[in-house]
């Protein structure tokens, strides 16, 4: 049979199809085609005539039945199947001219910018050729100018948390009454020095965050608007005192201040009361908490001092403890010491620290997500390449912006919000993509990724309503289903904002266009 054939031919075809996986073909595949394609059509030509031949024709008022028979006996040598022909030379052309026809796709290192708005940020396209020197480039520069040996970062982040360590048991000891001022506990290392992104400049900053525990008699209660549709970034710390008259009467080391009100202008015998140095209204107070702890800083150096080969300096600050640390060796580190209180079991934590573009004063507390982003980045690292780039990226984004010609006093773009932009793509991407030899793409995929979030005055907070997340990371469930929080509101509602931010923005690109030009040159 002659159907059985072209049904083979077109099976055939659509197996050996070439899988269409570059946008790029090069010439010996492109001949290859060609060369199918001709046999193809021959093969075809050489049907026909054997059709012709015998004199077979397609009769549209033949029935199924009817072709049943010709196909068997073909004694009148007709055939009604010309349909099924055509179909089949409709199939074999279209693989053909498809595979040789360029189909567009996406790849991120050779993505376009034409939905650019802004005319100073023009496309940073990598050609394939170009790869590798500008590899080289990056790897130079980042060396020379970004890197921090990272054994040298290691033994910083090792003495900074011993150092503040050693200086929290120093302030428990010189608390008049430990029972009626919160407890401190030790300090566990947070943000760039500890996940690893520090540079050599400006990031002379190592921050902690020191855990706060209500003394006994008392207990603090979180009162946040956390709901699935409106999660909410900031909360209040209230302050109950509980009863301890059974503790009073068997081990006779507390008072129950809730039934002995008297005690409490007991300063003699109690010292200073919770409620009245610390709170306003029932609820902790960020900047007379962090006054609290300055003043248990500067009464405990002096024990300490001689422990230690440095000068130590309270730096001027109404949301952290901010210490200035000289070596004699001339070096000079800062160390920001954020206090705050545990929401439940969930490592979430209510800080003193304000965050970027909030000016927190009074009774508001930041929520803080610090243990969590210190988590991602050490699950990361534990399952990215070795030598993996991601951390270089940022470490580079983070140089450039820092060392921006602008003159600008408040900055609109943290680094915070390029902080959020990788741990976005180390999510959404392979791991398997951040290899070392993937430098210069990943960091074109971090600012096409601020590019489209400042486009669109959006960019989602990485915990907040991320349900992708990994089960590593501990976060409240009301927390991570809830509604995706916008990182750059503020800049949806200020255009003046959103002007900077693009200006800022258009400064960091530029520098890294710059460092593109200089192998060409």
């Amino acid at each position: 049979m002659a159907l059985g054939p072209l049904i083979f031919l077109a099976v055939v075809a659509l197996v050996h199809h070439p899988l269409m996986v570059s946008d790029h073909t090069d010439s010996a595949t492109l001949d290859r085609l060609q060369e199918h394609e001709k046999l193809m059509k021959k093969e075809m030509g050489h049907l026909e005539t054997e059709f012709d031949q015998k004199g077979w024709s397609w009769i549209p008022s033949r029935r199924r039945e009817d072709l049943v028979t010709t196909d068997l006996g073909a004694e009148d040598g007709t055939w009604d199947g010309w349909h099924y022909v055509g179909l089949v030379i409709l199939i074999l052309f279209g693989c053909c001219r498809h595979t040789i026809e360029k189909e567009p796709s996406y790849d991120s290192s050779t993505d376009s910018s034409s939905t650019t708005t802004s005319e100073d940020y023009d496309d940073m396209d990598m050609e394939p050729e170009c790869d590798k020197p500008r590899q080289q480039m990056l790897e130079t520069f980042y060396d020379q100018h970004v890197d921090v040996e990272t054994s040298d970062l290691t033994r910083m982040c090792d003495f900074v948390e011993t150092f503040v360590n050693d200086l929290l048991e120093t302030c428990r000891k010189v608390l008049p009454y430990q029972n009626t001022l919160p407890l401190l506990e030790n300090c566990i290392g947070v943000d760039s020095a500890f996940e690893g992104w520090h540079t050599q400049k400006g990031s002379k900053t190592f921050s902690v965050l020191v855990p706060v525990l209500p003394p006994k008699g008392h207990s603090f209660h979180i009162e946040t608007t956390d709901s699935e549709d409106a999660p909410s970034k900031h909360g209040h710390i209230l302050v109950e005192m509980e009863c301890m008259c059974k503790r009073e009467r068997l081990l006779g080391d507390v008072v129950c201040f809730l039934h002995h009100p008297e005690q409490e202008v007991s300063k003699d015998k109690q010292g200073a009361f919770l409620i009245h140095v610390l709170c306003t209204s029932s609820h902790l107070d960020v900047e007379k908490t962090i006054q609290w702890f300055q003043g248990l800083v500067d009464k405990a150096w002096p024990s300490i001092c001689t422990k230690y080969n440095l000068d130590l300096t309270l730096q001027p600050s109404n949301t952290t403890c901010r210490l200035k640390l000289a070596f004699r060796s001339g070096r000079m580190i800062f160390i920001d010491i954020t206090l705050g209180v545990q929401q439940g079991d969930s490592l979430v934590f209510l800080a003193t620290e304000a965050a970027e573009m909030d000016h927190l004063t009074g009774t508001v507390w930041q929520k803080s997500f610090a243990i969590q982003e210190l988590l991602f980045f050490k699950w990361v690292s534990q399952r990215a390449p070795e030598e993996s780039c991601h951390l270089k990226c940022l470490q580079i984004l983070i140089f450039f912006k820092e060392s921006s010609p602008s003159d600008r006093k408040n900055i609109v773009l943290t680094n915070y919000h390029y902080k959020t932009c990788l741990m976005h793509l180390l999510l959404f991407q392979p791991l398997s993509d951040w290899g070392p030899e993937d430098f210069g793409p990943r960091l074109q995929d971090i600012l096409f990724y601020m590019h489209t979030a400042l486009q669109e005055k959006y960019l989602e907070h990485f915990l907040i309503g991320n349900i992708s997340l990994p089960i590593h990371i501990p976060i409240p469930k009301a927390l991570r289903s809830a509604t995706p929080f916008n990182l750059f509101q503020h800049l949806a509602k200020n255009p003046n904002l959103h002007a900077e931010a693009m200006k800022e923005f258009v400064e960091v690109v530029q520098r890294v266009r710059a460092l593109w030009s200089e192998h060409e040159e």
